[in-house]
């Protein structure tokens, strides 16, 4: 059962939804401007994209204002900083942390797309990482969750700075639920036994198949029996309370834990996948509705990955991010890509008869 009804919450009094509430996810990805350049020489400019944006807006997805508040994240704006993104961004309610710095330029990449599905990517300006000591003294050390995005090294250190600042707080704040997605360039062999040291800190690992087989310098697995076998090798290392949750694409994902086995929960857009136009960010965008599910689920793994893929057919649907409607009249939902959020969760969830 949900620990919180996000119904009841948003015709509630925003000052007391929020103060009870509290943070509930944080985003230590990045911000990034895209430009998109596809096969047939068509291209896009000036896309809001970042492993941090898709996952605050995942998170977002399930938060509607005030509880919206919740929903904390670091954008680092440069010279070039586009006016009507900046509204966009504001426009969600959400804690985001706007720096701007009139000496660099924005963080922005490049996408080429091209034949099998082949992705390219690349910086065209330097990048700006956040760190740990970027929330020191701001809401966004309260949250109850974490998405760190980086290699096992680096998680393993952001992850204890995280820990010794909630410590050192005077708010006697408790150990915060910790979700790591692996960043793929980093994903090798060289890196496995960082990566086994780190799982003990870690509450949720959520690599996708990719991702985990290159651990073991093993091809992509598309099969669920090898996907599961690969699952598997990461398990012992994780505490009796942590979870795997492996990001498959069209299958869905793979929900692997000592407590509660193995299960699979198919993708959002099995039944319709022509409603499927750009995968850009949906691993990111399921991070963040995973966390969020996490919370209001108290803790359940399977209803949290629910959350997860109801996120991720949500950011899947266009190129770029989904489209908030706010409600024009008290009591009404939030509409995202024209549909209340819980809608899509109940026909999931019915669809798969849980």
């Amino acid at each position: 059962m949900a620990i919180i009804d996000i119904t009841a919450a948003q015709t509630s009094s925003p000052s007391s939804s929020q103060d009870e509430f509290g943070m509930i996810f944080t985003s230590f990805g990045m911000f990034i401007i895209d430009e998109i350049h596809y096969l047939d020489g068509t291209s896009l400019y000036d896309v809001i994209g970042g492993a941090g944006t898709y996952a605050a807006y995942g998170a977002r997805y399930f938060l509607p204002y005030p509880l919206s508040k919740g929903v904390g994240w670091i954008v680092d704006a440069g010279s070039d900083f586009p006016q009507e993104i900046k509204k966009e961004l504001f426009s969600l309610q959400t804690t985001m942390i706007f720096r701007e710095d009139p000496t660099r330029l924005t963080t922005r990449g490049w996408n080429g797309y091209g034949e099998k599905e082949f992705r390219g990517f690349r910086y065209t300006t330097p990048k700006k990482r956040i760190v740990t000591e970027d929330v020191v003294g701001t809401k966004l050390l309260e949250s109850r969750t974490f998405h760190v995005i980086c290699s096992p090294e680096r998680a393993q250190s952001l992850i204890r700075g995280i820990v010794e600042l909630r410590k050192s707080s005077k708010k006697d704040l408790p150990i915060p639920v910790i979700a790591w997605e692996p960043v793929p360039d980093l994903c090798k062999p060289e890196h496995l036994d960082a990566c086994l040291d780190a799982l003990p800190m870690v509450d949720i690992l959520t690599p996708n198949a990719a991702e985990a087989a290159a651990f073991f310098d093993l091809p992509e697995p598309f099969e669920k029996d090898d996907i599961e076998e690969i699952g598997l090798r990461f398990l012992p290392h994780m505490r009796e309370d942590a979870a795997i949750v492996i990001r498959a694409g069209s299958n869905g994902c793979l929900v692997l834990s000592k407590r509660r086995g193995k299960m699979w929960l198919e993708a959002y857009h099995t039944p319709f996948p022509e409603r499927v136009i750009d995968p850009t960010g949906a691993g990111n965008t399921f991070v963040g509705g995973l966390c969020t599910g996490y919370v209001l689920s108290n803790g359940d793994i399977v209803e949290a990955a629910i959350y997860g893929n109801v996120a991720a057919g949500l950011s899947v649907e266009q190129v770029g991010l989904a489209k908030l409607t706010l409600p024009g009249d008290e009591g009404k939902p939030e509409l995202w890509n024209g549909s209340a959020v819980l809608d899509r969760v109940k026909e999931y969830k019915d669809r798969l008869g849980l």
